[in-house]
């Protein structure tokens, strides 16, 4: 075993030091131990439940915002706090002083109440202040508060190009704790994107940071950042040690966001490691939203939502798989509404709700439905650039076209859309598995010759894999095909 890891994607051993999978084809994370020591767990953990894992509950920074704005204002509270800014900023106006500091204050109560649009053009606007004034450090702050509102807009290529500005001149001059949190949130824009590699880069590049300045606060916030690449690396054991030092801390200093995340993070190790622990998973989400619902007057409502959509998840998952359908439906709904509260425009939660939701109906025997779900989840992925999980909704979509409803030609448009998907990201094996799909509705529409060519491209793939299973087994259904 000493010379074994595990491969992140598919969970198959692989050699130590290999930069590809040969069980799936795909690259592998470097620099990051694989193994886990499964002596103080006992795993009861399969691939579906794996499948439900894509979302980081995550520390995000906006610059701008302190610990006071961050409280929870009425939609009229909010309108008296911009008049009374507007009204300063006139007053000084007139006077000629600088006005920048309230117009920074302006634009953020723009973002605490969800109006994303004139938050980024008054953002926008002081970005050209500051530039035209040399301001290095408004600039970079500026940046990243940019691409805090991108990213919740669902357009997370810009998002990333305004951290990236934001990191150039922190880095430049030199202020190194704003650079971790940047780093943090570009991190998380990676886990988004499923880029595992790229986030576990980023957050590491952070924590390192953090050990060498002793930003004991910020370390701990990355370590619950990175607390997700070990979910996804099934190294069950480091999450625990990270997420029991999390809760100590965040109890020790009174950090009651802290301490709603390690809970959700709990809840969610315990669900990862399977069906004998999600009594123990729900009292931690549980926990979790009850400590959300004591801050009703310190932190604003989206800020609980972002805090709240993950706990409703995987407690509606559960529900699930309890055959608890009624309560399950809610938490799932309750999920998608508070998705819907801290994010505007396309959005991967939402994705991930929806694609949910088509198991649910799936597993209840509403194929309509189930359909509908799946392709809303499809086109959402397709919409925040996540190509891999749209190639994965539409093979699935493509499965129960051609299984359930028997519409062949749709199938395999979604299958020839899946594939090219796949093929574009190197995704060998899931390109195998669709030539697969491919051929199966040829053959049974009678064009044996496509049928032959589909097998023959999933054979050249098994091949290099060296999948000698999967290659022993086509090659007999080619022999037959051909006679």
């Amino acid at each position: 075993m000493n010379n074994l890891n595990i491969c992140p994607h598919c969970g198959l051993e692989i050699e130590k030091g290999a930069k590809l999978c040969y069980n799936c084809g795909k690259p592998l994370i470097s620099g990051l131990d694989h193994i886990s020591d499964s002596s103080d767990f006992n795993f009861e953990l399969d691939k579906i439940e794996m499948d439900y894992l894509y979302e980081p509950l995550d520390f995000s920074t906006l610059l701008s915002i302190s610990e006071e704005k961050e409280s929870s204002f009425s939609n009229l509270e909010f309108e008296q706090k911009i008049a009374d800014i507007d009204l300063e900023i006139n007053k000084k106006q007139q006077f000629g002083e600088d006005v920048n500091d309230l117009l920074i204050e302006k634009a953020t109560f723009y973002y605490l109440n969800r109006d994303l649009s004139s938050a980024s053009k008054l953002f926008e606007t002081l970005l050209d202040i500051f530039r035209n004034e040399g301001n290095q450090e408004k600039m970079a702050q500026i940046y990243n508060d940019l691409g805090l509102i991108y990213e919740d807009l669902g357009y997370l290529d810009d998002s990333l190009n305004n951290y990236e500005n934001s990191l150039e001149i922190f880095n430049k001059i030199g202020d190194n704790l704003n650079y971790v949190k940047v780093l943090n949130n570009v991190g998380n824009v990676h886990i988004t994107l499923q880029n595992i590699e790229l986030a576990y880069e980023y957050y590491s590049n952070a924590l390192n940071i953090c050990k060498e300045n002793k930003f004991h606060n910020e370390y701990r916030q990355t370590t619950s950042n990175l607390i997700e690449i070990y979910f996804k690396l099934n190294n069950f054991p480091q999450s625990y040690k990270a997420l029991t030092e999390n809760m100590q801390f965040f109890r020790d200093h009174n950090d009651i966001i802290g301490e709603i995340i390690a809970n959700s993070k709990f809840g969610k190790l315990y669900f990862l490691l399977g069906k004998n622990y999600y009594k123990l998973a729900t009292s931690y989400f549980k926990i979790s939203q009850n400590l959300i619902g004591t801050t009703e007057n310190e932190i604003g409502g989206f800020k609980k939502a972002k805090l709240s959509w993950e706990n409703y998840r995987f407690l509606g998952l559960i529900n699930l798989v309890w055959n608890q359908n009624d309560i399950a439906k809610k938490n799932l709904e309750l999920s998608l509404n508070s998705i819907n509260i801290f994010k505007l425009g396309p959005k991967a939660e939402e994705a991930v709700i929806l694609e949910d939701m088509a198991k649910f109906y799936f597993l209840n025997g509403d194929d309509n439905n189930s359909l509908l779900y799946y392709q809303k989840a499809e086109k959402t992925y397709g919409n925040i650039g996540n190509e891999i999980k749209q190639a994965e909704i539409k093979t699935k979509v493509a499965d129960i076209l051609f299984q359930i409803f028997d519409a062949n030609d749709s199938a395999i448009t979604n299958l020839e859309q899946s594939l090219d998907l796949f093929r574009a990201n190197n995704y060998l094996k899931e390109s195998a598995e669709v030539y697969e799909k491919l051929a199966i509705i040829y053959e049974k529409l009678g064009s044996n010759d496509s049928a032959i060519f589909h097998l023959e491209n999933a054979l050249k793939i098994y091949t290099n894999l060296n999948d000698e299973d999967r290659q022993n087994l086509l090659e007999e259904k080619l022999k037959k095909l051909h006679f």
